[in-house]
C-alpha cells in the first residue's frame, strides 16, 4: 500500500472513531483533545520534544493559513 492509500484507511479510521464518538455522546472539544493528546503520544515514542514541537507549530502555521478552513476543500 503506498503513501495515499495509507492516509485515505487512515482518515477512514479515524472517521470511524468519530463517528462512534459522536453516537456516544462524546463533547466534540473532548473527542478531539483526547485524539490530540494520543496523536502527541504517538509522537513522543518516534520523536524527540523539539521534533514534535516544530510539527505542532507546522500544524498551527497551517491552521492561521487557512488550510483546515470549514470553506476548503481536502
Amino acid at each position: 500500500m503506498n503513501e495515499t492509500e495509507q492516509k485515505k484507511l487512515a482518515s477512514k479510521i479515524v472517521l470511524k472513531a468519530i463517528k462512534s464518538c459522536n453516537e456516544k455522546g462524546i463533547d466534540p472539544y473532548i473527542r478531539i483533545g483526547a485524539f490530540i493528546d494520543e496523536v502527541i503520544r504517538e509522537l513522543a515514542k518516534q520523536n524527540d520534544d523539539q521534533k514534535i514541537a516544530k510539527f505542532l507549530e507546522t500544524i498551527a502555521e497551517k491552521v492561521k493559513n487557512g488550510i483546515y478552513s470549514k470553506t476548503t476543500k481536502n
